[in-house]
């Protein structure tokens, strides 16, 4: 591979490095006092769920050389492992859940974007997969050790995030090497692009994530029972100074 073939990656990864950071703490602050409540959890699949499952539909209804070439192992199809987890966590109904104004938002721009310059999915497809591969691995480890209902042998493991024994650094390197061959026969203006359609990427993953409901019964579920814990400690230095 050559040096220009490197430094397409490293540009898209200096140039979104601002709202990358901006959408990593977004997500971690959405989700992060969430790791034990299914609905919550199951509403970020939900919302995600559209957006991988119209790229992977996309990919078959386009039949595009580069999106087959992106796509390199047919382990990173996703599809289907969401609609189990959705299946598990939020019931047999979760296709008739309404969308929000911002997923509908999202949905529309990728038909413009299908129908107008169908290579500029591929900067969704690259960043959301990539996006699966390392910070969807944090979530799920992070599930697995806090999850206040993931603490039995016997526990629903999340399929989304489930690889199986693939190794994950081979398969991100591999990712990474085909979009840096794909980019080799862009021009400048198309790589140019690919860079500003990657910023609006995690711009409206973070419209999306932020349309996720349930974090402040959450929130309020923890803070009343700390408050509960407090009371009890309470009462019971009141008891031992009123015994002395």
């Amino acid at each position: 591979m050559s040096g220009n073939l490197e430094m397409f990656t490293t540009r898209m990864r200096k140039a979104t490095r601002k709202i990358h950071s901006i959408s990593d703490a977004v997500v971690n602050a959405k989700f992060a006092i969430s790791l034990g409540d299914e609905t919550v959890w199951g509403g970020g699949l939900f919302v995600f769920y559209h957006i991988f499952g119209y790229l992977e539909d996309a990919k078959e209804r386009l039949k595009m050389s580069d999106f087959d070439k992106l796509f390199t192992h047919e382990i990173l199809f996703r599809k289907a492992a969401f609609e189990q987890d959705l299946d598990h966590y939020l019931g047999n109904e979760w296709r008739s859940l309404p969308k929000s104004l911002s997923l509908e938002n999202y949905l529309e721009h990728l038909q413009d974007l299908e129908k107008e310059n169908p290579k500029l999915l591929l900067a969704y497809v690259y960043h959301l997969y990539l996006g699966l591969l390392s910070g969807g691995q944090i979530l799920a480890k992070k599930r697995r050790m806090f999850g206040e209902k993931n603490t039995s042998p016997s526990t629903y493991v999340d399929k989304v995030t489930d690889f199986g024994t693939t190794d994950i650094s081979q398969l991100k390197n591999d990712f990474r090497q085909s979009m840096n061959e794909i980019a080799e026969k862009m021009s400048e203006d198309e790589q140019n692009a690919f860079i500003e359609e990657s910023n609006r990427v995690f711009l409206m993953n973070n419209l999306i994530v932020n349309s996720v409901g349930g974090q402040n019964k959450v929130l309020y579920s923890l803070l009343y029972k700390a408050s509960a814990i407090c009371l009890v400690v309470a009462g019971v230095i009141i008891a031992l100074r009123m015994h002395k």
